[in-house]
């Protein structure tokens, strides 16, 4: 049986929820990797430097996530002989547009730890995604195959683009961020042909419907109650115009009502004449 998609309903409330929890998540997954792959080296080689810091990034979206490095390295003089001293520094960037719930969170934060492991433990700087560094995530899948960890050398995620716009032509798609693609000045790039807005879909308006009956309210008393609140905020004023609507509203289905009721009486009084 495949498996049933959550309606957009759930999916807002998930994702909300995700939203609210995801900083403390993942710091503390990260501490958690920490002790159990490496029992806390990675904390103690970056504790000068204020530990590893993780960074969610709003322009990073054509990965999930990055692993950052620097080492430090000077002189120490104690008792009259020079040391090395190093300090190293260490982040993982997040993307906030490409990791939007748990599994996806700590699935990139166990891939850059990987790096980090690599960098900062097995001292590999020259093959990102060699023999050390597989070695490390065989470690940490197997220690966290109960969280559905798997560590690959690619993050294989579909970002969730907010807007669509697809080639009528060619079927191409064309996937932003923001509404950055305007259909009546822009055509697809390889068959030049027109581009349609696909998500979200753009509602058509019908033009035989004309205005309901809050816009003609509003267009027939919108000013009248500025003008009658003047100093007053646009929320205040849009308040107001909503409550006396909804006072006509109810004075139109209290007349409707009444005159119900009297046309009830004259077919009563008529009916009463034609019995006569």
């Amino acid at each position: 049986m495949p498996p049933q998609k959550k309606s957009p309903a759930k999916k807002d409330t998930t994702r909300r929820s995700f939203e609210q929890r995801k900083h403390q998540l993942a710091q503390d997954f990260l501490e958690e990797l920490d002790m159990t792959i490496t029992k806390g080296q990675i904390s103690l080689l970056t504790a000068e430097s204020g530990g590893v810091k993780l960074v969610w990034s709003k322009t990073l979206s054509t990965t999930a996530g990055r692993a950052n490095w620097k080492k430090e390295s000077m002189k120490v003089r104690e008792n009259g002989m020079f040391s090395a001293h190093h300090k190293h520094h260490a982040s993982i960037e997040l993307a906030e547009k490409v990791i939007d719930d748990e599994d996806r969170l700590i699935n990139v934060i166990a891939h850059e730890f990987c790096h980090l492991t690599n960098f900062m433990i097995s001292n590999v700087r020259d093959n990102p995604h060699g023999k050390e560094f597989k070695e490390w995530a065989k470690k940490v899948s197997r220690a966290f195959s109960h969280r559905n960890v798997n560590v690959t050398t690619k993050h294989a995620y579909a970002i969730d683009y907010k807007y669509v716009w697809t080639c009528v032509s060619c079927g191409h798609e064309f996937k932003r961020h923001s509404k950055s693609i305007d259909p009546t000045k822009h055509r697809c790039g390889s068959c030049k042909s027109e581009l349609v807005q696909t998500k979200p879909a753009v509602r058509r308006k019908d033009p035989n419907k004309g205005p309901n009956g809050y816009q003609v309210f509003m267009k027939e008393n919108f000013q009248r109650i500025k003008r009658e609140n003047e100093g007053k905020s646009h929320k205040d004023i849009m308040e107001i115009v909503g409550r006396e609507y909804k006072e006509t509203k109810i004075k139109q289905a209290k007349q409707v009502d009444v005159e119900d009721g009297l046309r009830g009486v004259t077919r009563a009084v008529e009916a009463v004449t034609l019995e006569n």
